[in-house]
């Protein structure tokens, strides 16, 4: 989830769109509407940053800190073929024994994003699915062999990273938060966060 839509999702009970018939709408009902849907512009992120409602005020500071450039802090990435469901609240438990600095993380610190990047077809070679024609005979389309293209081609066309992020980005806190995600990684046997030697060679 983005830092943009984490503020919609927070401003979505306090903000109203007139729509047909002059029937209001939240920001996540106004899809239902056409003549709100279409109010739904770039107006409405500055509706919230310069808006003055207490009922705003967790909002606005994302926008905020977003426009100041006070930007989650990444911690991490790995690699995983695995499905799982509550990411941050794993990181967070995942608590290393050398616990240092004495930090305590809860899952609403962490963000995890998970990205699927592949050739455009997930798991298959898109070259199986493609048609060729020779100069000899251009009215006939033929297939060819992942051998006839390259040996350079890869054996995987999918791959799925984690990249995890701390909202809190103090100094102490990174050097634990960090800590815990490579202590998670080994705990999943992910493969092992770019940067664990330096950063935990205690336990990585």
């Amino acid at each position: 989830m983005s830092r943009i839509t984490e503020a919609f999702i927070k401003a979505n009970p306090h903000i109203q769109i007139q729509g047909s018939g002059g029937k209001m709408f939240t920001i996540s009902a106004a899809i239902d509407d056409m003549e709100a849907y279409t109010k739904l512009t770039d107006n409405m992120f500055e509706q919230i940053l310069y808006s003055s409602s207490s009922k705003l005020a967790e909002a606005r500071e994302i926008l905020q800190n977003i426009t100041c450039r006070r930007l989650y802090k990444c911690v991490g990435q790995t690699q995983t073929e695995k499905k799982l469901l509550e990411w941050a609240g794993c990181v967070a438990r995942s608590r290393p024994r050398n616990d240092l600095k004495h930090v305590t993380l809860q899952p609403e610190d962490f963000v995890v994003h998970i990205i699927n990047m592949d050739w455009g077809m997930k798991e298959k070679n898109p070259i199986n699915n493609m048609r060729f024609y020779c100069k000899n005979d251009p009215t006939k389309a033929y297939q060819i062999s992942k051998d006839q293209v390259s040996k350079l081609l890869p054996e995987r066309f999918a791959e799925q990273l984690i990249r995890v992020y701390c909202k809190k980005t103090d100094e102490r806190t990174m050097e634990a938060a960090k800590k815990n995600f490579a202590q998670w990684c080994m705990d999943m046997n992910f493969s092992k966060p770019q940067d664990g030697d330096v950063i935990t060679p205690e336990l990585t």
